[in-house]
């Protein structure tokens, strides 16, 4: 998802001050520095105004400050109309705020001689390829992680999403075929399948699973008993979330298909689990400098430094670009990083089927903060960013409110397109075909077949990767139709529209209806030619 689905993400530019200081010297000086007088926060109301602003299911929050857990709370209900509560040693998807566990096992292996940041892809898959030969040969492990790939945003998610069945295997054959929308390393486009192309390489090099390796190299040193590398790892017994999302005007989340889980294959991407106390297992350990709580240290300062430089350009959030709060950000090796109120934040968001994450660290201020909300809904950051700005901001601002009230009028507003209300512009009318001249099957090199059924009622789509994304087409105009999915909490319908050449079908395309479509449903970048 997107991020992870996701999401649907931010970032800094103090990667100028990393390549100089280390983050063991950081470390030092704010140990120098007499204690900081923190405001008192009532953590458990905000936690509470975000859930009604954002009408929630239920959220899990966690705040450190200079190496103490000071709040763990959660409030609502782990699934519409059921009385079982959200609670803090409930596991939630973090989706892709776990692209830093694959990056932070990779500087494992940087550590160990194992792996180059700047080595070509190819050293350690031999098979790799992008579409242009010269990228190919030249693309880098760094290239993998920092999203200025050239390729479009979440380009070939639709193997893997919303319930696609690709293995990393077909990720990697489908590469060359998916084509750039700039140039290599010309700008910032976040992607999930070069991540699954990363954990391929921590497997090779390794020799184990990504799973076992991230579980065995970092979940248990760190001591984050919480977490679970993919949900197939998920300990027996242990209390999991339910995710939820919402049709248009719905008044409340509906659980969302089991189909719709993150399958192993987007384990590197965006699959693990976790509590919202190991979160700040997890964040304690970046801001002690790699340390663990037995004193072991994972991780070399070269490396720490090398993980947290920004690497790729991009749009620090608006709100905060408005208020001064933030002028510049980056993306590094599976981290935003980017300025906030004079100091260093370091950020990543996450977005699975119905949950949507959010962790903030401000590494120079010894603060982490962690929310999760069970809906896809963007609660967890209002939650995150309003707690930074009543922790360290001059000018107080109440970014739950005012976050909660933008969208709000949105929804309210119609600024947004619903794809499940589109209807087609005045009188009905007839294909351009007769209906059995569009019946056949469609191929796309990087993607596979579609097939485009007749039966009794009219034409059936299915994407034969996806079982969730099979249904019926409507009738829209001309060679164009209509496909409305089963689940109209997807927010996925999408136009298809037949290629006619000399009265003969020949190909088809496809795009979102919606602006609320998430990324990960790519139907854009499909070029599907009919082979029968």
């Amino acid at each position: 998802m997107g991020n992870s689905r996701g999401m649907k993400v931010l970032a800094s530019l103090i990667a100028l001050t990393l390549a100089a200081i280390s983050p063991a010297a950081q470390a030092q000086d704010v140990a120098a520095v007499a204690p900081v007088s923190r405001p008192a926060l009532d953590y458990e109301a905000e936690l509470q105004r975000t859930l009604e602003g954002y009408d929630s299911t239920g959220m899990v929050a966690s705040v450190l400050i200079d190496g103490e857990m000071v709040y763990l709370g959660a409030l609502g209900t782990a699934e519409e109309g059921s009385n079982r509560p959200v609670t803090t040693d409930m596991a939630f998807p973090i989706a892709s705020i776990s692209k830093a566990f694959t990056t932070t096992a990779l500087a494992i292996l940087v550590d160990r001689g194992k792996v180059d940041w700047d080595a070509p892809v190819r050293r350690y898959i031999p098979e790799f390829a992008m579409y242009d030969p010269w990228v190919s040969e030249h693309f880098t492990v760094r290239d993998a992680l920092t999203h200025r790939s050239g390729l479009p945003l979440g380009a070939g998610d639709l193997l893997i999403w919303p319930d696609g069945n690709a293995a990393p295997a077909d990720v990697i054959a489908a590469l060359p075929h998916l084509r750039p929308s700039t140039g290599f390393r010309d700008g910032y486009a976040y992607d999930n399948l070069l991540y699954i192309v990363a954990g391929e390489i921590v497997e090779r090099v390794s020799g184990d699973s990504w799973a076992d390796f991230v579980t065995d190299e970092l979940l248990v040193p760190i001591g984050l008993t919480g977490c679970a590398a993919q949900m197939d790892r998920i300990p027996e017994g242990m209390s999991v979330v339910t995710g939820h999302e919402r049709a248009a005007n719905a008044d409340a989340g509906v659980p969302v298909d089991e189909r719709l889980q993150f399958s192993p294959t987007w384990s590197a991407a965006g699959g693990i689990f976790c509590t919202a106390g190991d979160m700040m297992t997890w964040a304690k350990f970046w801001l002690d400098d790699g340390v663990t709580q037995r004193s072991e240290r994972l991780l070399s300062e070269a490396q720490l430094a090398e993980v947290w430089t920004g690497v790729t350009p991009v749009s620090a959030p608006g709100f905060l670009k408005a208020s001064g709060s933030s002028h510049l950000a980056l993306y590094s090796l599976g981290w935003f990083v980017q300025d906030y109120e004079g100091t260093l934040m370091v950020r990543h968001s996450g977005g699975a089927p119905g949950v949507v994450s959010n962790l903030i660290l401000l590494p120079e201020k010894g603060i982490a903060i962690f929310a999760s909300s069970n809906d896809y809904r963007p609660a967890a950051h209002s939650f995150t960013y309003h707690i930074a700005n009543a922790l360290i901001a001059d000018e107080k601002r109440d970014l739950i409110a005012d976050l909660g009230a933008a969208f709000r009028s949105a929804e309210q507003n119609g600024e947004v397109l619903i794809a499940d209300m589109v209807q087609a512009p005045g009188a009905p009318s007839a294909p351009d075909l007769a209906l059995p001249a569009y019946a056949g099957t469609y191929r796309d090199a990087w993607y596979g077949d579609v097939h485009i059924s007749q039966d009794a009622d009219g034409l059936f789509i299915d994407m034969s990767r996806s079982e969730i994304l099979d249904g019926a087409l409507t009738h829209f105009s001309g060679n164009r139709f209509a496909a409305f999915w089963p689940d109209s909490s997807l927010k996925a319908d999408a136009y298809v529209d037949f290629l006619v050449e000399d009265g003969a079908v020949t190909g088809l395309t496809m795009q979102a209806i919606s602006d609320l479509t998430d990324f990960s449903y790519d139907f854009h970048d499909l070029q599907l030619q009919r082979v029968n």
